[in-house]
């Protein structure tokens, strides 16, 4: 009866462990960042699948002098929007937005869905990237925003955002 008991007892054992390593299934995370800017303020916009309280980190460099001029974070409402109004002088510089969503700064229920390291990002989520961190796989997704002007004489546009940065073509070439 000894080893019955044993033997029913390793069994359980291994299921309980075994349980607590099941590994979750890639989760959709869809982040569409959008934005319109003038000569004095830039204007974003991300939605998002995201619940309540989801940060993401926006910054903006100037790629002339590759240093950042602004950055902050946004948290999404409850419809897994945010929205940000920036003070920044846009006129006769070159700058590209970036928006990042980091697993390792997210609250407790979105890293039990997403992974503390984004391990349960679906790798077809626009801006998915993969890096090391604590030795370890590191997903976050990031995204470029190029800004497009409205036309040649004008002073606003918009700011669209992409997996990778957008080069823009010189009119009249």
């Amino acid at each position: 009866m000894k080893k019955f008991k044993m033997v029913c007892l390793l069994t359980l054992a291994t299921i309980v462990l075994s349980a607590c390593t099941i590994k979750k299934p890639p989760q959709n995370l869809a982040i569409k960042p959008q934005g319109t800017y003038d000569f004095k303020t830039v204007g974003i916009k991300v939605e998002s699948s995201l619940p309540k309280n989801a940060k993401f980190n926006l910054l903006f460099k100037d790629d002339d002098t590759k240093k950042v001029i602004y950055e902050t974070t946004i948290k999404t409402d409850e419809n897994g929007t945010a929205n940000k109004k920036v003070l920044l002088d846009t006129k006769n510089k070159n700058l590209t937005g970036l928006l990042f969503f980091k697993p390792e700064n997210q609250p407790k229920n979105i890293q039990d869905k997403f992974g503390k390291y984004g391990e349960n990002i679906r790798s077809t989520t626009e801006g998915y990237r993969v890096g090391k961190k604590n030795n370890q796989k590191y997903i976050y997704i990031k995204q470029y925003g190029t800004f497009w002007k409205f036309g040649k004489l004008s002073d606003g546009g918009f700011l669209v955002f992409s997996k990778d940065k957008i080069k823009q073509e010189k009119e009249g070439k």
